[in-house]
């Protein structure tokens, strides 16, 4: 399925597909942002038919306990869709934007919980993930958005990323060569100066029948070759430099776009753009972020906004609208839920039927 904890096309920062890519002319981005745009449109308008042909599913289910129960979840996938970043988070709130890559025998899905929810978990992830968490930089709260990669990076990964984190296990020889050929293809796509690295060599599987293969030499000569970046060694099973990793790629996403701004001017940059605009650590709610499946499957933020998610309207408007598409029970409770289709173009709101989704009164 598919993963509603991801990043959509958010109001962040930095390395977006505006930067350029492997050197191409102006056209060939323009066409390349188009066909992304357009993509992301079907995306988005294809997730509303696949909801009501579940909620059509639900209805043929013969226990209504179970039926409601499926229904309550769907609803909150629903809603979780609708209220994501995109059209929520305040335009302040800057985002910082991490892929992690490296192959199954890296530990990078096991780095990446550890620093998330602070425990230890051996799988791999072969799909990847997607997860978000707050992070502070020089008294600033940052978006972190982290992208676990389930293979090599594609274009529209390097064209996402502000920065890369490249993962390695030492007692594997194979991860380790995997991350030059992995390193060589981002660079296929993006120009590495302006996406900070890091590399990370992981130590939880090593062990007397898994010995260290990768020594200290070899991997530091890798960071060389990787445009010089920073090595760590990490341990996933006790935190050693899991905080840390993130941290300074972090700190050098916002070192960079501080450098770019410098050299455009102050007098290009909006008021309201991130680097004007502070947002102390205290008045973001924290992230929570769920504890990830042992498959390794996305986590949920759960972050909240002062933003209203959609135009304001009143409850009569509401209740109007309601009677004239649909004869069937909506509690106010429910109603506001029903205007997600405000997101979809004009043409295909008329396909979005309102009796798809149906609603129980329920006590205040």
């Amino acid at each position: 399925g598919g993963q509603f904890g991801g990043a959509g096309p958010g109001a962040g920062g930095g390395g977006g597909p505006s930067q350029q890519l492997a050197g191409g002319p102006p056209q060939q981005f323009a066409l390349s942002n188009s066909a992304a745009i357009r993509a992301e449109i079907q995306r988005f308008e294809s997730v509303h038919p696949n909801i009501y042909a579940i909620y059509d599913l639900i209805e043929r289910i013969e226990d209504l306990a179970l039926q409601n129960q499926i229904r309550e979840h769907v609803i909150s996938i629903e809603d979780s869709f609708v209220n994501s970043q995109e059209w929520t988070l305040s335009r302040s709130v800057p985002e910082l934007k991490v892929g992690i890559v490296g192959n199954l025998s890296s530990g990078k899905s096991a780095l990446v919980h550890r620093y998330l929810t602070g425990t230890y978990v051996q799988e791999e992830s072969p799909e990847g993930g997607r997860f978000k968490k707050e992070i502070v930089v020089d008294g600033q709260s940052y978006l972190l958005l982290i992208r676990d990669e389930g293979g090599p990076p594609e274009l529209q990964f390097a064209a996402w990323v502000d920065a890369v984190v490249f993962v390695f296990s030492l007692e594997d020889e194979i991860s380790f060569q995997t991350v030059y050929n992995y390193f060589l293809r981002l660079c296929s796509f993006r120009n590495a100066s302006e996406v900070p690295m890091v590399l990370v060599g992981t130590q939880d599987a090593i062990s007397a029948a898994n010995p260290r293969v990768i020594d200290d030499s070899r991997a530091r000569k890798l960071s060389t070759d990787l445009k010089r970046c920073t090595y760590y060694e990490t341990c996933a099973t006790y935190g050693l430099n899991v905080e840390r990793v993130f941290q300074d790629v972090a700190q050098k996403v916002v070192a960079l776009r501080k450098k770019q701004q410098l050299a455009i001017g102050p007098c290009k940059s909006l008021p309201n753009s991130p680097s004007h605009s502070a947002v102390s650590a205290a008045s973001i709610p924290a992230v929570h972020i769920n504890q990830a499946t042992n498959g390794g499957g996305s986590a949920f933020s759960d972050y909240s906004s002062s933003v209203p998610s959609t135009p304001s309207i009143s409850q009569r408007e509401l209740r109007i609208e309601t009677i004239a598409a649909s004869s069937t029970p909506t509690p106010i409770r429910k109603q506001s839920k029903r205007r997600s289709n405000i997101f979809t173009i004009c043409a295909t709101v008329s396909n979005f039927s309102s009796t798809k989704r149906p609603f129980q009164l329920l006590p205040n």
